[in-house]
């Protein structure tokens, strides 16, 4: 992807999809396994776009229609896939590492990574199987 369109992509955009995300992991049965579901998917750009279609129709039906999970650009960025370890070998010959060059895809998942954490962090996380709503004289509020 071109360095032009990786610029493009601020980071309060990264942070907005970020709180949508955590607000889509916050509402799962299993909030454990969604987190971890994702965390999986970010090295993996098939696997990321398949969750990204997941939860971009989840957000579409928890907003009611009103809102999209992500706009385009920013999804055919975060679904970039990375480079070829054979191909990048073939030309730089004896010069490169063993470790590939991250691709912008990889690297802009892995800051959607860091923004989901930092969402859950400012929001209340609670542990699976407590009540959502607080509780005062052994009854639930809500």
């Amino acid at each position: 992807m071109a360095m032009t369109v990786w610029q493009d992509q601020g980071l309060e955009q990264f942070r907005e999809l970020a709180i949508r995300l955590a607000s889509i992991i916050q509402s799962s049965l299993d909030r454990s396994g969604s987190m971890t579901q994702l965390t999986e998917a970010i090295g993996n750009a098939e696997a990321f776009t398949d969750l990204m279609i997941e939860y971009s129709g989840r957000w579409f039906i928890e907003t009611g229609g009103r809102s999209t999970l992500m706009g385009p650009e920013l999804f055919w960025m975060l679904s970039e896939p990375g480079p070829r370890r054979g191909a990048a070998a073939g030309v730089r010959g004896q010069e490169t590492s063993s470790e590939p060059e991250l691709s912008g895809g990889q690297r802009g998942r892995k800051l959607l990574l860091i923004c989901v954490f930092e969402a859950l962090a400012h929001t209340q996380w609670l542990p699976e199987g407590m009540a959502e709503h607080p509780v005062t004289n052994g009854s639930g509020i809500g």
